[in-house]
């Protein structure tokens, strides 16, 4: 790490250009429908980079270096992006509403995806991690943008006013064309390491490169309220809950996706009286069993935590009080990646969510 700069992004830009449009017709009292596109264009470019020192890391005027290969090739990126919205909304009384719509969403990749350039070592790939899980990256030049298209539908149920009782469901399905994922990376020489048993290891840290690739994720959110009681001598009870599940799989490698949050829940018993408010809310995770193996990601088990929470409101102040995780339960966040606190880091140990914690909160309305 002396002698020169690393340049691992060198004067990289990345430029948007959009326009969108929206069209919203209400063919009855009962059918709505709106229609969107947005055409989306991205430009690229970086400069030439180089490594530390030439002895480690190559010449950079020298085409068969690592730094120079990268040098010798255009940066120079353009995307051209369409996304498209569509939904049609039926109302047929009060008390019901159904959704259908499809979306088509393009993302095109960031600087690091595809334009980040060592495999000289470990440390300069590690540099490049923003998914917490302790791995090592490299980007890809030839990276195209990655495009989701969506259907999804949605019934629900309800009073008229949408305040006293409601159950809805959203079940999805989406189709990725190019998924921006990500595959051990290999070959190299000297102290690459792309090399060995970084292709076959099922335990520690690895070292990828982002590809295209194709994934599908398809799931359900299902959420309700209804009333317990009504006027009281305690006031207004209602229970409240949500439901959520999500798969996530690579389709040219049957992996499963990575930080994919599994099956989860939460149900809640809210009290009002007068100003007050008060929730006692259960959150309940089930293992996460299905992590991806490219990335060697950790298996969490599941967990249910206890919350309270309490509001006054008078004229346009609120006052917020609450604890989470009321029993200081000690669980691994099923998102939260791996712990990479020690030196030198350790795999297999993940982040572990967030003990009790008691907040306060004022909030003026004016």
């Amino acid at each position: 790490m002396n002698g020169s700069t690393f340049w691992n992004i060198h004067n990289g830009i990345r430029d948007h250009f959009d326009v969108f449009g929206e069209w919203e017709a209400r063919w009855s009292s009962q059918w709505l429908s709106q229609l969107g596109l947005r055409s989306s264009t991205v430009w690229m470019d970086t400069g030439d980079v180089q490594g530390y020192n030439v002895p480690d890391y190559g010449n950079p005027l020298n085409p068969t270096s690592i730094p120079g290969a990268f040098n010798a090739q255009n940066h120079s990126r353009t995307d051209h992006n369409l996304d498209l919205t569509a939904l049609l909304r039926f109302t047929p009384d009060a008390q019901q509403t159904f959704e259908a719509g499809f979306a088509r969403k393009t993302r095109s990749p960031n600087l690091y995806e595809r334009y980040a350039w060592s495999t000289n070592n470990a440390m300069t790939m590690t540099m490049i991690n923003w998914f917490g899980d302790g791995n090592g990256y490299v980007g890809n030049l030839n990276l195209k943008p990655e495009v989701a298209n969506t259907i999804s539908a949605t019934a629900s149920w309800h009073d008229a006013k949408k305040s006293l009782w409601g159950f809805s469901i959203t079940p999805y399905y989406t189709y990725v064309q190019d998924y921006i994922d990500a595959r051990r990376c290999f070959g190299g020489t000297g102290m690459s390491p792309c090399q060995g048993s970084n292709l076959t290891r099922s335990t520690g840290f690895v070292y990828l490169q982002f590809v295209n690739q194709s994934a599908r994720l398809y799931g359900a959110d299902v959420s309700g309220y209804f009333p317990l009681l009504s006027d009281s001598a305690i006031g207004e009870v209602k229970m409240t809950g949500v439901l959520s599940y999500v798969r996530g799989e690579n389709l040219d490698t049957d992996d499963n996706l990575y930080h994919i949050m599994p099956l989860n829940a939460k149900l809640a018993l809210v009290q009002k009286s007068g100003a007050w408010t008060n929730t006692l809310e259960g959150v309940f995770v089930d293992a996460k069993t299905k992590v991806s193996q490219v990335r060697n990601e950790l298996e969490t088990s599941g967990y249910g935590l206890l919350n309270l929470r309490s509001s006054y409101e008078w004229k346009q102040l609120r006052v917020d009080l609450g604890v989470e995780n009321l029993f200081n339960r000690l669980y691994d966040s099923p998102l939260g990646g791996a712990y990479l606190g020690q030196r030198p880091m350790v795999y297999g140990t993940a982040v572990p969510g967030m003990g009790r914690s008691v907040y306060a909160g004022l909030n003026l309305r004016f």
